[in-house]
């Protein structure tokens, strides 16, 4: 993004700007992004991995890597704001985008009584104790 944000700033781009274009200042078409796309994957990832379904499709492999983000982090405002600036969209579009990455459970929402039951351990002590029976 700092790259691209250098050379927007370089060149004086408008937010309805192209930022790859043509020679003669048209904007590529989108067959050519996905060949180049394509080609990058391809110089990157290993062949199992340009394979996969996050190799072959770049967006989703930038929305794991947002998510992945949004997750790891606080989830402060700051901190939002921060991971909205690196995926280069506003912090609205992002909360939109992203709200399960967002969104936390509340205690009410946890069922603390079905998981306590879930993993409590028996009482060994008023069980009777199984003897082998041995056959002649």
């Amino acid at each position: 993004m700092a790259l691209l944000k250098a050379e927007i700033t370089r060149r004086d781009l408008r937010p309805d700007d192209a930022i790859f274009v043509v020679d003669d200042g048209r904007p590529l078409i989108a067959p050519v992004y996905r060949k180049i796309g394509q080609q990058a994957r391809a110089a990157i990832l290993e062949a199992h991995e340009a394979d996969s379904s996050l190799g072959r499709n770049i967006s989703a492999l930038r929305d794991v890597c947002i998510a992945a983000w949004l997750k790891n982090g606080d989830q402060s405002a700051a901190h939002i704001f921060l991971v909205a600036e690196w995926a280069g969209m506003s912090a609205p579009r992002l909360a939109e985008r992203f709200t399960h990455c967002l969104r936390r459970p509340t205690p009410d929402e946890i069922p603390w009584e079905r998981l306590e039951a879930a993993f409590a351990l028996p009482d060994l002590s008023s069980e009777p104790v199984p003897t082998a029976v041995r056959r002649p």
